[in-house]
């Protein structure tokens, strides 16, 4: 059996040993909340940095966006060849033309001029053409010329280059060897063989004169 004295010298003996594992285990506790701390704070301000630096970049981005607007670049004397749904050519011309920047496939034109191979002339003050759907927009003293010698004026007139049509919701005034034409509206299909005036349609014919 062990004694009395045996078992206080064992106490004894594991008492400092207790008394310092608990200190080390405390010593280890209050590093390891340190440790976390300072993870914690390095996470804060790294997200702070990288916050920063996006919101930096995005007010940069902003401040540069109105002087990138602003760039353009015209060209002079530009000329676009194609060829219509029948595979006949047309030439495209105008004084100068400026490509969007909100839609880099219209091209702002100013004094536009299409000729076709039928020898069919259109002018106009300016222009808009849709290089892609082969559409142009034209607006101002528009002037429409064929072979024929016939001539139609309008003010704003739409042209389907590729499939050869031409139609427009302005006035139409138009003259010739026949006479005289006046309408609300128009529309010219099959490559100009055949116009369509909509709304208050008016006419004066000709006679041709007998040869004597």
């Amino acid at each position: 059996m062990i004694s009395a004295a045996q078992s206080h010298h064992s106490m004894d003996l594991w008492g400092p040993r207790r008394a310092l594992s608990l200190k080390e285990a405390r010593k280890r506790t209050a590093l390891v909340h340190i440790l976390r701390l300072v993870f914690t704070i390095g996470a804060v301000l790294s997200a702070g940095w990288l916050l920063g630096t996006i919101i930096e970049s995005s007010f940069r981005e902003r401040r540069a966006e109105p002087g990138a607007a602003g760039l353009s670049v015209t060209v002079h004397g530009p000329r676009f060849d194609g060829y219509d749904d029948n595979d006949r050519p047309y030439t495209l011309t105008a004084l100068t033309a400026q490509r969007r920047r909100d839609n880099v496939g219209l091209v702002d034109l100013v004094n536009p001029q299409l000729k076709d191979a039928a020898s069919t002339t259109v002018q106009a003050r300016e222009g808009v053409w849709n290089a892609e759907l082969e559409v142009l927009d034209l607006s101002g003293d528009v002037v429409m010329t064929d072979a024929g010698g016939y001539t139609f004026t309008s003010q704003k007139t739409r042209m389907y280059v590729r499939e050869n049509r031409v139609e427009g919701q302005d006035p139409l005034t138009g003259f010739g060897p026949v006479g005289e034409v006046k309408a609300d509206g128009y529309e010219v299909l099959d490559g100009g063989n055949r116009i369509l005036l909509k709304g208050n349609v008016w006419t004066k014919f000709t006679a041709k004169k007998r040869p004597q």
